[in-house]
Order: structure tokens, then C-alpha cells, then sequence
């Protein structure tokens, strides 16, 4: 199984091993000289338990493969093909969302609204979350940050029930650049995997410098996965008056049907692991997290940390040079007093 690592800087750390091994000899060097100090060597050979000489290899090479087993700890090694859980600290996420009038009308199911399906497809992910940072931005014909990207998902969970609404972006309209321009800003310039989940019926309207701003999420680096939420059949869009049904949406007297766009969707998710995706239930999400073509081998790697391995054995090694050293000493019989 391939092995990875979150920390691989850390083994530039190993070009402190020639200072070990020159800390070590040095030590010895001194060691002998202040023995010296004390007296003749036989003579202290004859009443103390150490060796007068220098260390030999096979108790200097546990002290080295100590040191060298810390430096593979903290570079955090990885094996893939175990888990496929997130590994924490490494995956930022901005959930878009769609909040513009055609997101109301019910396709998704009896009496289920697009954006409806769009917030419980969400909410039933963020257990997934918890080793991650979430973002939400919410779209019509401008756009508006309700969340910063933040790893309190209780709180998030609570903007996403009871802020999240057709009116809870200014104007109306559906402005896709300026939403994907929203995402980018939230994101930090750091080493952390960034992943846009963008809910929307791709509904014709303001796409704004949509090229281009696709081109600057390319060049970051950023996976966009586009979710499109409704039915390519249409469907009409509701008008609510103190939260019952007054009439279907009219423009210049003329009813209007909405269907999904998917060319527009695909589009936008034509990024290095990009993906489409028809939201036709709120399940269809699940395992998006664990995909490996989206969110790469660095997020999932398959696997887990397994630093606790050579950190055990960085603890064994201590200890074994620890009895090789005392082993490794000649012992020596008090010296008995002449007789009489």
C-alpha cells in the first residue's frame, strides 16, 4: 500500500544527523577526559563499572534509529487504501447556493422545492464534515457570505434551517460569476485542499465574467462540484403570500417554466476533479467526501496517520541503546585489600 506524507518537510531534519553522531563522539571524548582527571585509569577501572574506551557501533546505531524514527514521525506518514476518512485539517469547503426564485418551484418531489432538496442534501453531509471547514454562500443576483469558513457546524446547521431562503440574497436574478467570485474570497491561500459545492438549476441569467472567473479557479487549484437541483422536464415556479399559494410566477403575463440546465452546470465543473451531479435525491451526495477523484489522495489518501508507529519504535530504540550501554560494560571485581 502507497505511503504518503502530510509533513514531508520534516525530513530535512535528517541533515542533523551527522551532528548527532558528532554530539555522541564528542561526548565520549569528553567523558574520557574528565575520567582522566580522577586518577589513573586501571586504577579506577578497579573500584567503578564503566568502559574506558569509545562507543562501539551497536551502541551508537539505537541512538541514531531513534533519532531517525522522531524525523518519520513528524513527517506524519499516511497509508492509503485503510479508511478513506478526511483527514483533519486538510479540506476547505464553500457550499453556493442557489436562492433565486426558480429554486422554488417543486420538482424535486410532492411538495419538495429545489432549494429545499439542495439544504437537506447538505445538513445530511455535515456529520461528514466534522474534520473539515465549511463555508456558505448564497446567490441570486448578488451575492451574500452567510458563513465564513468555520468548523462550528452546529452553527452552521442553524444558518442553513432558518437564514436560507429565496429572499436571503439581494436582488433577484441569478448571478453564477459573482457567486463563484464570493467562494474564491472565502477561501485562505493555504495547503489546504479547496473544494467549491456549487447547488444551483443553472437557470439562465447574470452568468457575469463567468470565463474568466473559471480560469482564476483553475489556476488556484479549486475543484468546483456542481449539483444541479430540479428537472429537466420544467416545472413551474410557485408565488407565496403569508405562506400559502397565490398563483404561479408570470413574466409579461406569460407563466414561466424553469428546467434545470445542465450544460451550464457541466461547464463549471470542468476543473481538474470536477463533477456533476443530478440532485434527484438527497442521498445521491453521500460518498461525495470519500470520491478519491475529487477530493485527491492528500484529503482521503484511503487511509490514517500512522506516526504512533515509529514513534513506538523511536521509544524501543531509547531503550534498547539505554542496555546496550549498560550491557556493554565491563564489569570489574573490587579490588580486595593486600593481607596481612
Amino acid at each position: 500500500m502507497p505511503l504518503e506524507f502530510l509533513n514531508i518537510q520534516a525530513f530535512w531534519t535528517l541533515l542533523g544527523l551527522p551532528f548527532v553522531g558528532g554530539a555522541i563522539w564528542w561526548g565520549t571524548r569528553r567523558r574520557q577526559a574528565i575520567l582522566r582527571e580522577f586518577g589513573q585509569m586501571d586504577l579506577l577501572l578497579q573500584f567503578s563499572r564503566f568502559s574506558p574506551g569509545g562507543k562501539t557501533i551497536h551502541q551508537v546505531l539505537p541512538t541514531l534509529l531513534c533519532f531517525g524514527l522522531l524525523v518519520f514521525s513528524m513527517a506524519r506518514p499516511i497509508l492509503q487504501g485503510i479508511s478513506g476518512e478526511t483527514l483533519k485539517g486538510t479540506l476547505d469547503i464553500v457550499a453556493v447556493l442557489d436562492v433565486s426564485k426558480s429554486m422554488r418551484a417543486e420538482d424535486c418531489g410532492p411538495g419538495i422545492s429545489r432549494l429545499e432538496m439542495a439544504k437537506t442534501a447538505l445538513l445530511q453531509r455535515l456529520p461528514d464534515l466534522a474534520r473539515c471547514r465549511l463555508g456558505l454562500v448564497t446567490f441570486a443576483g448578488e451575492s451574500f457570505p452567510q458563513a465564513e469558513l468555520t468548523d462550528d457546524l452546529g452553527a452552521l446547521e442553524f444558518v442553513l434551517k432558518n437564514w436560507v431562503t429565496v429572499e436571503s440574497a439581494p436582488l433577484q436574478g441569478t448571478n453564477i460569476g459573482m457567486a463563484l467570485a464570493e467562494a474564491i474570497r472565502l477561501f485562505e491561500e493555504n495547503k489546504r485542499k479547496r473544494v467549491i459545492f456549487f447547488f444551483s438549476d443553472g437557470g439562465h441569467g447574470r452568468t457575469g465574467d463567468l470565463d474568466g472567473i473559471l480560469t482564476e479557479i483553475k489556476a488556484k487549484g479549486i475543484t468546483v462540484v456542481s449539483i444541479g437541483v430540479g428537472s429537466k422536464e420544467g416545472a413551474k415556479i410557485p408565488v407565496d403570500e403569508n405562506g400559502k399559494f397565490k398563483e404561479w410566477l408570470k413574466i409579461n403575463g406569460e407563466e414561466v417554466q424553469t428546467r434545470l440546465n445542465e450544460d451550464l452546470l457541466r461547464k463549471i465543473s470542468q476543473g481538474k476533479g470536477g463533477k456533476y451531479i443530478h440532485l434527484t435525491s438527497a442521498k445521491k451526495l453521500k460518498g461525495i467526501l470519500r470520491d478519491p477523484e475529487v477530493m485527491g489522495t492528500r484529503v482521503l489518501s484511503g487511509g490514517r496517520e500512522i506516526f504512533q508507529i515509529p514513534l513506538g519504535l523511536a521509544i524501543v530504540m531509547l531503550f534498547l541503546g539505554i542496555y546496550l550501554e549498560r550491557r556493554c560494560t565491563p564489569s570489574q571485581p573490587f579490588a580486595q585489600p593486600p593481607s596481612s
